[in-house]
């Protein structure tokens, strides 16, 4: 380890105070899709703080329910909704659910998302089918179903869609994921050309990770953790309660000139390729 290296493991930036913007989001109505568990219940969470009300739609219902109740107990309003949104009627379903429940939309978290590790050779068909019909087919049903909605409302509303920095990087060993994220950039970005006029926004959130239920067996191991730590010149993963609040201020009407756009929230780490190493 040089000493470049040793500075940075020894240095690591501090996150900053997470705190909710309050009633940022008061009447407006959310829709998160995987926001049972990870990084969509922090939305889920974040979104409720704000004054959003909160359909949380994943294919684990009970534990959506937990995430549900956790939300009404401090005050928020949120409920759960059992969908697989690699499924076009499950994701029509959640848009028909959140007009029938809260009369309308505003806001849609593309967020539920799987992994399958390997490279190209190692993807078998399988795990390429299913990780495109989740991260990315699945993306673009719950946008069609929201957009048409929201066009009809007439009232805009934000599109949000939870990438990772491997839409814009090819990540080692996530083959299909990295495809699959790229694929959500580019839906993303004609989602915003196609519905601005109407008022609607459509921007790519690019988390480089966080720990969550996930990844957490993974990254329990010390040499592994220190391992994707030194290539973040931060030096750590960010926190789920961070990648939230970016979540929050895309679906904000504070973000309402920012369209088509890439948030990159990676601690430096896409561009450490250039000064860091």
């Amino acid at each position: 380890m040089n000493m470049t290296d040793t500075l940075m493991r020894k240095n690591k930036t501090l996150p900053g105070a997470i705190r909710p913007v309050p009633d940022r989001l008061a009447g407006k109505i959310a829709v998160v899709t995987g926001g049972a568990g990870g990084i969509g219940k922090g939305i889920a969470i974040r979104f409720a703080q704000e004054g959003a009300t909160v359909l949380i739609a994943d294919k684990d219902f009970s534990r959506a329910e937990e995430t549900a109740l956790e939300i009404g107990v401090v005050g928020g309003k949120a409920e759960a909704y059992h969908a697989d949104v690699s499924r076009q009627e499950d994701a029509s379903a959640i848009i028909a659910k959140c007009v029938k429940n809260f009369n309308g939309i505003d806001i849609l978290v593309n967020n539920a998302g799987i992994i399958e590790f390997g490279n190209i050779l190692d993807c078998t068909p399988e795990d390429w089918n299913k990780m495109l019909a989740v991260d990315l087919t699945g993306a673009f049903y719950c946008t069609q179903a929201a957009a048409r909605q929201m066009i009809q409302q007439g009232r805009g509303g934000r599109l949000v869609h939870v990438g990772s920095t491997a839409s814009l990087f090819p990540a080692p060993f996530q083959a299909a994921y990295s495809v699959a994220k790229a694929g959500l950039l580019m839906l993303s970005r004609v989602a915003a050309l196609e519905f601005i006029q109407q008022g609607i926004t459509s921007n790519l959130l690019c988390p480089h990770g966080a720990v969550t239920d996930m990844n957490r067996n993974l990254l329990k191991d010390p040499s592994v953790m220190a391992k994707l730590e030194e290539h973040i010149p931060a030096g750590r993963l960010a926190s789920v309660e961070e990648i939230a609040g970016a979540a929050a201020f895309l679906a904000s009407d504070e973000a309402a000139y920012i369209n088509g756009a890439e948030l990159v929230h990676d601690g430096g780490a896409s561009i450490s390729g250039l000064w860091w190493r």
